[in-house]
């Protein structure tokens, strides 16, 4: 695998993930022992400082940058960007979620297809791809919500709304110096399509999907609502 970008940055937004966070962030660090990993935090309270307190653990290779109030998660992996990009060295920016739904042992497939890419989305619904222990509930939404993404924007991808990416630098400065105007989960379709509209060259890969062990979801219907007709904004402005 010397095709793997050796230097890597991971960007992790969080609200209220303290328990899962304990298991990721070793996790990450035992596939990726150089990485480095940026924790952007919108917790409050006890929760902010339990969070802050496991990533000053290992202050040497985590970053952890406290919001203080919930900004919503594109905000927060653009705020994490825009650290990792101080690192003049990082090749390679991944974004995965806090909740221990992606298995940071599928990061070096992410990377083994950024020789091809200038985005790599880890998507639910390849061939290959699995979904572990989610509700039925949500698996429904997800996939009404991909339809129409897919129906409304026509990217040639199978999850717009899936939160496991690797960013090239090139790209990820580009996203950094534009305006992105959606500020929840549905920023991820749109990043997708600024992406692609600009000629980045967007890929996918098969993941394995696990519902979250520990806390509640922030998906609910107002986020729904929100991000449906945040979708018919992203193309309305080009």
């Amino acid at each position: 695998m010397s095709n793997i970008p050796s230097r890597v940055s991971v960007i992790i937004p969080s609200y209220n993930e303290s328990e899962n966070l304990k298991l990721l962030l070793p996790n990450i660090l035992h596939v990726l022992p150089s990485a480095r990993i940026i924790v952007v935090d919108d917790s409050i309270g006890e929760e902010r400082i339990h969070t802050e307190h496991i990533c000053k653990r290992d202050a040497a290779r985590i970053i952890y940058v406290s919001r203080n109030n919930k900004l919503g998660r594109g905000s927060a992996v653009l705020k994490g960007l825009k650290v990792a990009l101080t690192n003049n060295s990082a090749q390679v920016f991944i974004e995965m979620d806090a909740d221990l739904a992606h298995d940071p042992k599928e990061i070096p497939a992410l990377l083994l297809k950024m020789n091809q890419a200038d985005m790599v989305i880890g998507s639910r619904y390849l061939r290959g791809s699995k979904i572990i222990k989610w509700p039925a509930s949500r698996l429904v939404q997800s996939k009404i919500i991909n339809f129409l993404l897919k129906y409304w924007l026509g990217l040639h991808i199978s999850d717009y709304t899936n939160g496991f990416r690797a960013y090239s630098r090139k790209a990820s400065k580009y996203l950094t110096s534009i305006r992105l105007f959606e500020k929840g989960f549905i920023s991820l379709s749109e990043i997708a399509y600024k992406l692609q509209k600009k000629g980045f060259i967007v890929a996918e890969v098969p993941i394995t999907f696990t519902d979250r062990k520990f806390g509640k979801s922030n998906a609910d219907i107002k986020e729904l609502i929100t991000s449906l007709i945040g979708v018919i904004g992203i193309k309305m402005r080009g």
